[in-house]
């Protein structure tokens, strides 16, 4: 199956934040979940975390991500591995949109930090 980025449908979430279901359960993908995520400048995602491991990898922009307590600023090519159960982060303090994609394995969940289960609607 191929995914044209025209067809990657972004949704719009709190916080100046956009995914795209690129590879997902909704698109057939069963080993691997792999989503487009877009922020705007000054957004920012709440503290959360996973089930399991997530990779970030930058396509565009930069971003600081904070991963257990500890900040840093990544940029286009930089990639930050969380671990699983890891509170997180991603804000966008940059003037420019910053584009990323989120891979982990199928079926990963989300997690906000007082933690309640999420289900953004581009994870399925």
């Amino acid at each position: 199956m191929i995914v044209r980025v025209r067809d990657a449908a972004f949704i719009e979430t709190p916080g100046g934040n956009f995914g795209a279901a690129i590879a997902t359960p909704s698109r057939d993908a069963t080993e691997v979940s792999v989503i487009r995520q877009r922020q705007m400048p000054g957004g920012a995602n709440p503290l959360h975390s996973h089930d399991r491991e997530e990779v970030l990898v930058m396509l565009a922009g930069s971003v600081t991500v904070t991963v257990a307590g500890q900040q840093q600023r990544v940029g286009t090519g930089d990639a930050v591995i969380v671990p699983a159960e890891t509170q997180h982060s991603v804000t966008n303090a940059g003037s420019e949109p910053a584009d990323w994609l989120l891979v982990a394995p199928a079926g990963v969940r989300f997690f906000h930090a007082n933690g309640d289960e999420a289900t953004p609607p581009w994870s399925r």
